[in-house]
């Protein structure tokens, strides 16, 4: 069973009051004419404008952002395909709980919606068991589009694809320059990790302020740093693979790390928890390295970093070494079972990888787009009215462009949700904050023989 940390806030899970505020205003803002409706349960329910003879296809989601995505490309989709339309529902709900629920009625066979987002820890548990449809077909017409390493990942060995995620997922650097500045330290001039604490070391000397942060309730540090050295934490079989070389490197750097004072443990365990947005916001850190989907917590919970944080490459283990991991998401598919596979399948291909679909998740959600066409397009790199463009003092796309699709992403098969949760409740608060003495490698072998799966 994953643990649940009362005040951690995964990746698109906002506080509770000030999304719903959010999305009900997206919603009317974008264009859809159905309202967001509240239920006593806490979900909430909205769908695009109906049309006479549209077929009804049911949606599940974690995100309430994600209705008015969901709802507008509904009404784009009949726009565009007036022959075939849909009457789109999309329900949410809390994320663990929708997540249950959701396996438990695929499990029965009964009460599924047709389509789901499945958030990236839990999208195993659905793959390894058969409850997605391969939607291959659908995909194949954007395939020259797009960077497929975000679409195969949601596969299986045998080469089918069941899941298209809202964005790239690249990993950066973000950094606050005004710390640096002060510290006489150059972004640009950081390529390795050995440079990053060095520059660190120097950050921490001029202002007392630490360099970056680590969690113990996730994993995008240690995990952005072992999938640079090629590890997964599930082999290719899909089964649990934390006993390491690389993995036992990697937590022996960040404890190296902590011990200099270059790191730090995160305020409240991690980076989507209020004490962290405080803290980030308060310039308690040089330095955060997640994706580039994090930008759009920057824009919420940071108004007093506008105009001060710049976006760079990650750090490399070795100079020459790839700059470009893909990171945290969320897995759209089709639920089996549903008695329009054809119709949802292209409906999910075209929300997911058109370029109306992908211009809408980086122009409202700040996601890096997977259609690579808009990484040249001035349009939407130049947009000067763009938030996300605005808050930055360098471009994301420029990384994006000097990177390409050479990107590892990470291996989700077999066991990793049992994986991943086992992670984030223990693995990490032991090896960084409870057990810091112990061996690397006995520590995972531990934390590997209490995974269940």
């Amino acid at each position: 069973v994953r643990k649940v940390h009362k005040k951690q806030f995964r990746e698109g899970n906002y506080m509770k009051k000030r999304l719903l505020a959010c999305a009900l205003a997206a919603t009317m803002i974008l264009g859809s004419t159905a309202p967001v409706l509240a239920a006593d349960d806490g979900s909430t329910q909205g769908t695009n404008t109906f049309v006479d003879g549209g077929t009804d296809l049911s949606f599940w989601t974690f995100q309430e952002l994600h209705v008015g995505f969901w709802t507008s490309m509904a009404d784009e989709w009949n726009k565009q395909n007036p022959d075939r339309p849909i009457n789109l529902t999309v329900t949410t709900g809390e994320s663990s709980s929708l997540h249950s629920k959701l396996l438990i009625a695929c499990q029965s066979g009964e009460g599924a919606p047709d389509m789901a987002d499945i958030e990236i820890g839990h999208y195993g548990a659905f793959l390894k068991d058969g409850y997605l449809l391969p939607i291959n077909d659908a995909v194949e017409p954007y395939k020259d589009d797009v960077v497929m390493s975000r679409i195969s990942m949601y596969g299986d060995n045998e080469g089918n694809y069941y899941g298209v995620d809202f964005h790239l997922g690249a990993t950066v650097a973000y950094y606050n320059m005004d710390i640096m500045n002060e510290a006489g330290i150059d972004p640009a001039d950081i390529v390795t990790w050995d440079d990053y604490v060095e520059a660190g070391k120097t950050v921490l000397e001029k202002t007392g302020t630490p360099m970056c942060a680590v969690e113990t309730s996730d994993l995008f540090l240690p995990q952005c740093m072992m999938l640079e050295k090629g590890a997964q934490y599930v082999d290719e079989d899909g089964n649990p693979n934390l006993v390491t070389d690389e993995h036992a490197e990697v937590i022996d750097y960040i404890r190296s790390m902590i011990n200099d004072g270059v790191c730090e443990i995160a305020p409240g365990g991690g980076f989507h928890t209020e004490e962290w947005y405080g803290h980030l916001n308060g310039a308690g850190v040089a330095s955060v390295i997640m994706p580039l989907w994090y930008m759009g917590r920057f824009t919420d919970y940071c108004p007093d970093l506008d105009g001060k944080m710049a976006i760079y490459p990650i750090p490399v283990w070795n100079e020459g070494d790839t700059r470009e991991v893909l990171q945290g998401g969320t897995g759209t598919s089709v639920i089996k079972g549903t008695e329009n596979e054809q119709l949802a399948k292209d409906f999910l291909a075209f929300a997911k990888l058109s370029k109306e679909g992908c211009t809408y998740e980086w122009e409202k959600l700040g996601f890096d787009p997977i259609r690579t066409e808009l990484w040249d397009d001035p349009a939407i790199t130049e947009n000067k009215d763009n938030k996300f463009l605005a808050y930055f003092t360098t471009n994301p796309f420029d990384i994006l462009k000097e990177n390409g699709t050479d990107i590892t992403a990470p291996n989700i098969s077999g066991s990793y949700s049992a994986t991943y949760s086992t992670l984030v409740s223990t693995t990490y608060s032991n090896a960084f904050e409870i057990s810091v003495d112990q061996d690397a490698k006995e520590l995972l072998q531990s934390e590997q023989d209490s995974i269940i799966y």
